[in-house]
């Protein structure tokens, strides 16, 4: 799925996160991110898809085009509570 830099900022907001915490979690470099964001640059493939796993795995649902919304044009990120619930417990549970 193509996504923007700026579905990548509107992700890490709905997260509470900051660019070097997705960075570390992502295992790219934070210039990376920051730059993907602003526009200056496109990542290479690797580390794109570093970024969307880490993201999906905390939760986020990138959107285009009809899926969703069901109707219309539009492009967005999205919380899955449910997907974004069994990160935290996992989060949890690995650090006993």
């Amino acid at each position: 799925m193509k996504f923007s830099g700026k579905q990548v900022a509107a992700a890490r907001e709905l997260l509470g996160i900051t660019q070097p915490e997705l960075a570390t979690a992502a295992g790219v470099g934070l210039n990376t991110v920051v730059r993907f964001e602003t526009g200056q640059g496109e990542p290479y493939q690797a580390s794109r898809a570093k970024i969307q796993a880490e993201l999906e795995r905390r939760g986020i649902e990138f959107t285009n085009g009809n899926s969703p919304p069901p109707e219309g044009e539009g492009f967005g990120v999205r919380l899955n509570l449910t997907k974004a619930a069994a990160y935290v417990r996992a989060e949890k549970g690995s650090a006993k």
